[in-house]
């Protein structure tokens, strides 16, 4: 079988990936908000600070893992599957619960 396999344009991968990156944002200062209040930038302020000292190492990361599950497939590649795997679940709690707290937030 000689199956072509249709690939995004660069224009809709870019435009994908900055809509993931933007919402992470969006998602992320959503929560400091709550917790934070008036004060929320100043947490967010630190975070951002400490995300620029790590971009290096970050940038390497995505570069040498350009998969889904950024996490899990560090952790992989530098610790054991069971480690790994704790992070991914552990992951995907955060997930659940931060979403039924902006459930609970919104309603």
């Amino acid at each position: 079988m000689n199956t072509k396999v249709k690939k995004l344009s660069q224009l809709s991968a870019t435009a994908i990936s900055g809509n993931d990156i933007s919402s992470s944002c969006l998602y992320v200062s959503a929560l400091a908000i709550i917790y934070a209040g008036q004060y929320a930038w100043i947490s967010l302020l630190m975070v951002g600070a400490v995300l620029f000292l790590y971009r290096k190492i970050y940038g390497e990361v995505v570069g040498a893992l350009p998969l889904n599950g950024g996490a899990y497939n560090a952790l992989l590649n530098t610790t054991s599957k069971t480690m790994a795997s704790l992070a991914a679940t552990l992951t995907l709690l955060s997930y659940m619960v931060a979403e039924e707290k902006d459930k609970k937030w919104l309603h």
